[in-house]
């Protein structure tokens, strides 16, 4: 190479952006796609990685990620949708092909922990605390989409029962709540089974949610007792 072309090779190196690939002066990448690269690389780096990696990972710039996803509370946030989306849609898979109500929360408990545990990377990633100073927000990024989706199985299930079914909300952020911190523990602690994990948790939610029959209604139980007083 002569001395010429050398020179603005090195001046065309210093000038281009970092992460960029080489011999590409402009691109474009949409989000799907650099949400796409940003699943890609956790999953296989761990929960740890910086936008800086992710736009290498995606081929652009750092700036091209801000503007198509935003900053690291941004993107976890839109992570932790397209996650919920998929958890939510096993776990409805798995409720749905149960043999009755008890089965069907262990199904979703079960379901829960094992879709997390598969990408375990991924679920600690969006549940890591942010940067942001919106701290309510990023610790209801797994809950909302979750819970909205359970909240309406809740209320079907209250309400055929002949149960009230206006606690679904707060049950279905319940039942969220407790499934999000079992499964920390659980992809931490690594000291249960994923059976052990699914029964207890089922053990001690189900009662909450078994819809009992009423008993004989008190009208009912006085008259026979008057009937019963004037026979004797």
């Amino acid at each position: 190479m002569s001395e010429r072309k050398r020179s603005a090779a090195d001046t065309d190196a210093r000038r281009r952006p970092p992460g960029r690939p080489r011999g590409r002066t402009s691109v474009i990448a949409d989000r799907e796609t650099l949400l796409a690269a940003a699943e890609r690389l956790i999953r296989r780096e761990g929960p740890d990685v910086s936008l800086g990696a992710v736009a290498i990972e995606a081929g652009v710039t750092k700036p091209i990620v801000y503007r198509g996803v935003g900053d690291r509370d941004a993107l976890a946030y839109a992570l932790a949708e397209r996650l919920t989306a998929r958890l939510a849609a096993e776990v409805e898979e798995r409720v749905a092909a149960a043999a009755g109500p008890r089965d069907a929360l262990r199904c979703l408990i079960r379901g829960y922990l094992e879709c997390a545990g598969a990408d375990r990377h991924l679920y600690l990633y969006v549940s890591a605390g942010g940067a942001g100073a919106d701290r309510i927000r990023h610790a209801l990024l797994l809950a909302d989409g979750a819970a909205a989706r359970f909240a309406e199985r809740i209320a079907a299930y209250r309400q055929a029962q002949g149960a009230d079914g206006s606690v679904a909300t707060v049950w279905s952020y319940a039942l969220v709540g407790a499934l999000h911190y079992v499964t920390l523990w659980w992809l931490r602690d690594d000291t249960a089974s994923l059976e052990d994990a699914t029964d207890h948790t089922t053990a001690l939610l189900w009662p909450g949610f078994e819809v009992k029959a009423p008993p004989e209604s008190a009208p009912r139980d006085s008259a026979s007792r008057r009937g019963r007083r004037l026979r004797s």
